[in-house]
């Protein structure tokens, strides 16, 4: 137990007792409050008491979403220049259960990411920050503060670390004192990788007028436990991706023609109108660095492409007045990934729009399962129409995309 501070400004003032505040039992200093202040201040964070490899963070993102169906999320990602993470859970205790939880999640969260690829983590970073696809965001927050780092390096380092579960994970609350041995427990049962770990108490103090007082203190910390991991990289790609012949597909009875995003010579006054009115939504970025750009056709759609063969999201305006994105694929082709969907089918709904419909199967609809559709009249202008559906095209790449790539490496492993 640590007694209040005692402010001693001069020797002729009597000393003033400044007294400890407890999160949550002031207004507004919550997990959300803790957070957020650590987020602004890195600072705070006693990282080189716990393990000075993870010194000089860099805040990446609040609220990073763990996998594909996006229910779980941790609350903060730290980064540094050598590519190492810093995971960090904020939590008031309340119960000794509370307190197992926490510790079991942000050990689930550190399994999560280190399945993932340098893209996964560029996506789902992106996503949380609203990047709207600003290139390679975690290595230009870093480079802010590090002008000199390198990008090809940087994201080597990281994706190395990531494989070999090289995290700082830390829990951060307030009142850390009990059941101390039986986390220490819980985390020596689950370690499975090189992580490090802190458990840091949260001591707020009230100055009064002058402010206040925030002492972070390191309660329990772990010793790096080492792995062996071997670490094999595609020379081409690290993405297991299926490559077909793409047949025609269109929605509702319409021939459909690929057209390049330049002018050719014979293209008729529709082509050129068309491809101008499309043009916008063809430079847009993705979350997701690894995703192509999308693919023009005509006359009713744009079709971005997704790792599963014959599989896409197209993007289209009818000529009865709607416009609108949906998955597609050549007429059951797509029937194995189709399935696999239907049974995450409310795990991506959370990731669409509120509106999106479930349409059927993969053997109807011309394959058509998820679909968000608008009125075109709905829009005050064509911009806000094309901006509408730019963000929703990112948001089924972010929902279907990293799923599908899931399906495809089980299946290669057989």
């Amino acid at each position: 137990m640590y007694n209040d501070f005692v402010l001693l400004e001069d020797d002729r003032s009597a000393p003033a007792r400044a007294p400890r505040l407890e999160l949550g039992e002031t207004a507004g200093r919550d997990e959300k409050w803790l957070r957020d202040i650590l987020f602004q201040y890195p600072e705070l964070l006693p990282v080189a008491d716990i393990d000075p490899a993870y010194k000089g963070l860099t805040p990446l993102c609040t609220e990073l979403r763990m996998g594909a169906g996006g229910t779980n999320r941790l609350d903060l990602a730290f980064i540094n220049p050598d590519g190492k993470l810093v995971l960090v859970e904020c939590k008031l205790w309340r119960n000794p259960e509370a307190r197992r939880k926490v510790v079991a999640q942000i050990l689930d969260y550190a399994r999560v990411i280190q399945s993932w690829s340098y893209a996964d983590l560029q996506r789902q970073v992106s996503a949380a920050s609203n990047g709207k696809g600003q290139g390679n965001l975690p290595f230009e927050l870093v480079r802010q503060q590090h002008p000199q780092l390198q990008e090809r390096r940087f994201i080597d380092q990281t994706q190395l670390a990531m494989r070999a579960g090289r995290f700082l994970l830390i829990i951060v609350g307030d009142g850390i004192r009990e059941d101390v041995d039986a986390m220490a427990q819980l985390i020596n049962r689950n370690a499975a990788s090189g992580f490090s770990f802190g458990l840091v108490e949260v001591a707020l103090y009230d100055l009064e007028e002058r402010g206040l007082l925030v002492q972070p203190r390191v309660i329990v910390k772990t010793k790096i436990i080492e792995r062996t991991v071997v670490v094999v990289r595609d020379p081409k790609t690290n993405e297991i991706r299926s490559q077909g012949e793409e047949d025609k597909l269109h929605i509702g009875p319409v021939e459909e023609l690929i057209i390049s995003s330049t002018n050719e010579p014979g293209e008729n006054p529709k082509q050129v109108a068309y491809k101008k009115w499309w043009n916008p939504v063809l430079e847009m970025n993705f979350d997701d660095p690894e995703q192509e750009p999308p693919q023009l056709f005509y006359p009713n759609n744009v079709r971005i492409a997704l790792p599963w063969q014959n599989m896409w999201i197209l993007l289209y305006r009818m000529n009865n007045g709607r416009t609108g994105v949906c998955t597609a694929s050549r007429k059951n082709v797509g029937q194995p990934a189709m399935d696999e969907l239907v049974l995450q089918r409310d795990a991506i709904l959370a990731e669409l729009p509120d509106d999106t419909q479930v349409l059927g199967s993969g053997s109807e609809n011309d394959g058509t399962f998820f679909r968000t559709e608008r009125k075109t009249s709905n829009f005050k202008s064509e911009d806000e129409n094309r901006e509408w559906l730019i963000q929703t095209a990112n948001q089924y790449v972010n929902a279907l995309r990293p799923r599908l790539n899931k399906l495809l490496e089980n299946i290669a492993r057989g």
